[in-house]
Order: structure tokens, then sequence, then C-alpha cells
């Protein structure tokens, strides 16, 4: 009886291990904390300081381009008398129609528009290059001391491009017009007021005898 009892509770105890392993209990796992991807914020750090970084530099080329340019500018002036009738002289014209072709636009402060006097004279000058068709003429824009190299470079091509679109837009070829602009590079009046300022914000004209 003793070894009968104590077979059976050998196969009891095979049992009960045989059942723990067909029914394991379920193990907790602990979630895993979620950290910000470092390497994505870093690359996109970096992205933001190389797009930063091209729009200094240019920025800096810009800057250093018109300041080049002006320099050009300035070095021609020097070889250059700032009244253009002097570049009408045997081109035909009249004494009378060469003062009148190198007559000067004018602009308000930062503006490129043609006011109603300028448009007025352009007519006249209009009038002068259908009877000379010939002739071709450079329209230099101008700006007075105030603003940066760069942005004067830009206005003064501005105001050259209006009287050069209104000439265009009543009957004078395109390819009889260019276009430069001087910026502030080349004052009538040095003075630093706004009767100065007036006088320097203008567009100058250059006649030329041949269209090519």
């Amino acid at each position: 009886m003793r070894l009968r009892a104590g077979g059976m509770a050998a196969v009891a105890a095979v049992a009960l291990v045989a059942a723990c392993s067909r029914n394991p209990k379920p193990v907790a796992v602990a979630p895993q904390a979620t950290q910000p991807n470092a390497d994505s914020a870093r690359l996109a750090q970096m992205h933001r300081d190389s797009m930063l970084a091209m729009a200094r530099a240019d920025s800096i080329a810009k800057a250093r381009a018109a300041e080049t340019h002006a320099d050009s500018v300035r070095s021609e002036v020097m070889r250059e008398t700032v009244d253009s009738a002097k570049d009408v002289t045997n081109t035909g014209l009249t004494t009378a129609d060469a003062a009148l072709m190198a007559e000067r636009v004018h602009f308000d402060y930062n503006k490129s528009d043609l006011m109603e006097a300028d448009v007025h004279l352009l007519q006249q000058k209009l009038a002068i290059l259908q009877a000379h068709s010939q002739l071709a003429v450079q329209i230099a824009g101008n700006c007075d001391e105030r603003g940066s190299d760069e942005y004067n470079m830009a206005l003064g091509e501005r105001r050259a491009a209006a009287a050069k679109r209104w000439l265009v837009a009543h009957g004078i070829a395109e390819s009889r017009i260019t276009i430069i602009s001087y910026g502030k590079e080349r004052p009538l009046d040095s003075g630093h007021d706004e009767a100065a300022w007036a006088k320097n914000r203008r567009d100058d004209f250059m006649v030329t005898r041949s269209v090519g």
C-alpha cells in the first residue's frame, strides 16, 4: 500500500508539471519608452543651416556684384562728362533738336513712373526720332544718393526702361533704344538736400548716329 500511494503521488506530480507546461502564465512585458529620433533632428538642423548659408552667400554675391558694377561706373564717370549733349554732334540734328534730345526726364523719390511733364517731353523726342530714322538713343537711368548701390542700380534701370517702353509703344523700333543704369554714381548736383536729389533722379538721353 505504501508503494502504491507513493506511485500515485509521483504520477500526480508529473501530471501537474505537464499541465503547467501546456498553459504557461503570461509574462508581462514592460513597454519600451519612445525616444525622439536624434538623427532626424540633426539632419533637419543641418538642412536649415545649409539653406541659411546659401541665402547669405547669395546676398553677399549680389552685393559684391553691385559694388563691382558701381566701381566700374565710377571709373567711367571719371573719363566722361555727365552732359550727354556732347554726343549729338554730327548726327544731322539742328542745334535746337539736339538740345531737346538732351533734355532730361525726372522722377519722384523712389519712383520709376513717368510724370505728366515728362510724357510731354518724350512726345517731342518721339517726333525727332521719327524724323531721323538713322538715329539711335541710349537712355541712362540715375538716382539720388540715398539707398544702397545695388538698390539704386536696379531703380535706375527701371527708370530708363520706363522711357524706353513709352517710345517703343509709340512706334520707335526697340533696336534703336538701349538702356543703362548709373545708379547714384553720376549726380548732377553734389548737394545733400531735396533740391539736389530732385535733379539727380533722372534719365539722360544720348543720341548716336547709327542704328546698328
